[in-house]
């Protein structure tokens, strides 16, 4: 905005000259009125142009706040984008550092869960294990006594039968021992064949072994009753073994004319034995 000028009238100088004659001074007072019109018109005109300049003036200062005011509230709308733009940030900035730290924390205790979940099972692996180990320790133990009692049941029934076989054995023996009047030869081919069905292999050869040694299975006897064992199962016969635990070792036995014709004889056994016309016929 220029600056306002003043125009001070008291800087006007007017010369007023010495009166005049009467013409002159008619002529000068109309001169005069002339220059005081003259004065009073340029002191409008001044008054009019300070008016003027400060009418502009303020117009001028009105322009200049107005655009001050503009420029005021522009920079004020910039400073409050900047400042909510910045708080937004801030905000952002925040809450991405408030999550990263929930991360982290989430991240953390789900380790820190995993590790307790793997040292758990872990654990659980173990006790499972030492548990599977006990089961294990007591099913053995378990099977191991019934192993136990299975083998001395066993044992038992075996001892049982051996015992059976050996009581009918030694009662038959006794019977035919022990017999002075003529043995009835079907009552004893019935009771010899009741005896194979019923004796293990072991008694069913200590059986033949005594029969032979009676002459009953000894077809040169013709004065003693000869049996015919035809289609008795004799499977297993060892005589060469009974004769062994008799205590004849290394003799070679004499069973000469042994008569076994017709009779199953798998896996029987007559090593060191003299079998001279022994009868093996159909066997």
């Amino acid at each position: 905005t220029p600056p306002l000028y003043f125009i001070d009238p008291s800087l006007v100088h007017l010369t007023i000259p010495n009166p005049p004659s009467a013409s002159t001074l008619k002529q000068s007072r109309a001169l005069d009125i002339f220059k005081n019109f003259v004065g009073i018109f340029i002191i409008l005109i001044l008054i009019a142009i300070l008016i003027a300049l400060v009418i502009v003036a303020r117009q001028s200062n009105q322009y200049d706040l107005r655009d001050s005011n503009e420029k005021i509230a522009k920079l004020q709308r910039e400073s409050t984008e900047n400042l909510t733009r910045l708080v937004q940030e801030q905000r952002i900035y925040t809450e991405n550092k408030r999550l990263e730290h929930q991360q982290n924390l989430t991240t953390k205790y789900r380790f820190e869960d995993q590790l307790i979940v793997s040292q758990k099972h872990e654990q659980d692996l173990k006790l499972a294990m030492q548990q599977l180990n006990q089961q294990i320790n007591v099913e053995e133990r378990r099977l191991q006594i019934l192993l136990q009692e299975q083998q001395l049941t066993e044992q038992h029934r075996k001892e049982d039968i051996s015992n059976a076989n050996s009581n009918l054995l030694y009662t038959f023996i006794q019977e035919i021992i022990s017999t002075k009047e003529p043995l009835n030869q079907t009552i004893f081919q019935l009771k010899i064949e009741s005896l194979v069905q019923r004796l293990d292999s072991h008694y069913k050869s200590l059986l033949i072994r005594f029969l032979y040694k009676m002459n009953y299975l000894n077809a040169q006897h013709s004065d003693s009753i000869t049996l015919d064992l035809h289609g008795m199962n004799l499977k297993e016969l060892d005589l060469d073994d009974m004769d062994i635990n008799f205590g004849q070792v290394g003799l070679w036995l004499n069973y000469t004319q042994l008569y076994l014709p017709s009779t199953t004889l798998i896996n029987a056994s007559f090593e060191q034995i003299y079998l001279n016309k022994a009868n093996f016929s159909l066997s």
